[in-house]
């Protein structure tokens, strides 16, 4: 593209938002938040909130940033697992509904951050996903915002990253993610087994892998398409993902014992943790 674009980034203080505003890149990045203030950003920040009509904006405020704007990240969701259905709704599923009502008036392609997860709705998934699974409802409302998408009309692009790591150089993340977490128990010895399901692959890629590909794309006018962010096959099986924490906390003077690996359906439920009290 030979013109400098104007990008408006919702979900800016989130992990993919603030890890996009980190990176160097051909582009205006306007950051999007409810918050008045937002690290890393270079602009000043739209106070808007997706969740409302207009987000959030009186009428005069909503055109004038629908005319500065020639691209949207929109990145703004709620991530976190195992909630009902109802709390994903007003943020994943009628957020992208408005981030498109804009996108619309702005005459701007969208540029959307979905999840690899997604895979496990569709037909060809290998082993279906289980109505009680912890991600359902995530991943649904996922689902539901890029078929929001497909019906619109609109120029966009859907990004599906996989588990997302911390920066590839430094390690650096503005919020801990499940891989962090699972690591840190395990370095900690907190882990007396792992449920797995048998062949299954640890993918995962660090969030500015993610965030390279979504402003080279925009840089160079890639607005259609849809990107799987993830390392597929040349995943790492579990053996391997813990014999590198093993090895890291060896580096550290810490000896771990590899925890036994079980078959996850063979597992009989435990107790609810309202139960344990």
């Amino acid at each position: 593209m030979s013109a400098r674009r104007t990008v408006l980034l919702t979900g800016a203080t989130g992990v993919v938002g603030r890890s996009l505003l980190r990176e160097s890149a051909d582009v205006r990045l306007l950051p999007a938040a409810r918050a008045a203030t937002v690290p890393d950003a270079t602009e000043p920040v739209v106070r808007c909130d997706v969740t409302k009509d207009r987000l959030g904006l009186d009428a005069d405020a909503y055109a004038e940033l629908a005319a500065r704007v020639d691209v949207v990240i929109h990145s703004a969701g709620l991530t976190e697992w195992g909630l009902p259905a109802e709390r994903y709704a007003p943020v994943n599923v009628e957020g992208t509904r408005r981030v498109i009502e804009f996108a619309r008036e702005a005459g701007a392609p969208v540029h959307f951050m979905s999840t690899a997860f997604v895979a496990a709705l569709a037909d060809t998934a290998p082993v279906p996903l289980r109505a009680e699974n912890v991600c359902r409802n995530y991943i649904t409302s996922k689902r539901a915002a890029e078929e929001l998408l497909r019906s619109s009309g609109i120029p966009h692009a859907i990004y599906r990253p996989t588990n997302l790591i911390g920066d590839s150089v430094t390690g650096w993340t503005s919020h801990p993610q499940i891989v962090q977490q699972m690591s840190d128990w395990l370095g900690r010895g907190r882990a007396p087994f792992l449920p797995i399901h048998p062949g299954i692959r640890m993918d995962f890629v660090p969030q500015d892998l993610l965030s390279k590909a979504v402003l080279r794309a925009i840089e160079h006018g890639d607005d259609e398409g849809e990107w799987w962010v993830t390392l597929g096959s040349a995943a790492m099986d579990v053996e391997t993902c813990v014999g590198i924490v093993v090895k890291q906390a060896a580096e550290r003077g810490r000896h771990l014992t590899v925890p036994p690996l079980l078959d996850a359906d063979g597992l009989a439920p435990g107790p609810s943790p309202t139960s344990r009290r």
